[in-house]
């Protein structure tokens, strides 16, 4: 055995354990073996490991260099400028790679999407179902795509095709619920967050959007329990108190309103909406108390 080959044996098995020693081993490695790129490759995705995203780019455009037809090399750049959100960047690196890889294409739609380039988005992952199909992921991000554009009834098409293939999944009926809750399907909308309820989510916003349609299709009760799980969730989002507040002076609640709305001036930034909707409450109670008064006198 060389000692090339004697280093990466180190790096194979303390590289999880004990990461900052096999970085320095590898460091000094390269120093004596300067042309050796399967060193330099080690050192990059050790450091693309441990999320050192930049650390790794640059050991990764040293083996080009050395190496600069190597698709594999291309393909880890790719992943390291789409996690530090450089999109443009990304989808350069992954075109060099010239791989026909289900992650390459994945990757691709998803910095395309971020680049706000939804067509070329879904024109590559509905590709990419034609010829691997292994699980309901592509068909969701397809479903998010089509969201994204406002296309409901296409969101709706592929999130049934990935329910019928792969069975009941939490994401699946939370998507297709909130594409009949844009369609303005109440009915619809809420048969299917109340399957993804059943599967215990555990989203403020799925309990705000599922507290929303219940109100719409006259299940008050649920609503308001829906909005609060949502409150207790997510303490700091001024919309679902509005929200609540909302549903609580719509059927005449005032001091449930009125308590809700101290628990928002407790946790958010009392905005100019809230403050409307506090003056809204005070004056309800003064014409409450007035009633009281008459009645008494």
């Amino acid at each position: 055995m060389d000692k090339i080959e004697n280093i990466l044996l180190q790096v194979k098995y303390n590289k999880d354990s004990q990461w900052l020693k096999v970085r320095n081993l590898l460091l000094e490695s390269i120093k004596k073996f300067q042309e050796d790129v399967r060193l330099k490759e080690e050192l990059a995705d050790l450091y693309m490991k441990q999320k050192l995203y930049v650390k790794a780019i640059k050991v990764y455009q040293d083996i080009l260099e050395i190496e600069d037809q190597d698709p594999f090399i291309y393909l880890k750049l790719g992943n390291c400028f789409l996690f530090i959100k450089e999109y443009i960047l990304a989808l350069d690196y992954y075109n060099k790679s010239k791989l026909e890889l289900p992650e390459i294409s994945y990757n691709k739609a998803y910095a395309l999407s971020k680049i706000g380039d939804f067509n070329g988005s879904i024109k590559i992952i509905k590709n990419l179902l034609e010829n691997h199909s292994f699980s309901e992921t592509p068909y969701i991000f397809l479903a998010e795509l089509y969201f994204a554009q406002k296309q409901f009834d296409e969101a709706i098409d592929f999130l049934d095709k990935a329910e019928i293939r792969f069975g009941k999944n939490v994401d699946l009926f939370y998507l297709k619920g909130l594409a009949y809750y844009h369609k303005g399907k109440w009915l619809k909308s809420y048969v299917e967050l109340q399957k993804a309820e059943k599967m215990k989510i555990n989203n403020y916003q799925f309990y705000r959007n599922y507290g929303l349609v219940c109100e719409k299709i006259g299940k008050t009760d649920k609503a308001i329990s829906n909005l609060l799980k949502s409150v207790k969730l997510s303490p700091a989002s001024a919309t679902t108190y509005m929200e609540l507040i909302q549903i609580y002076l719509s059927h005449n609640m005032i001091m449930e309103a009125y308590t809700i709305i101290q628990h928002a001036k407790r946790n958010v930034p009392f905005s100019i909406s809230l403050s409307i909707l506090y003056n809204q409450i005070l004056q309800k109670i003064n014409t409450l108390s007035d009633q009281i008064q008459i009645k008494k006198g």
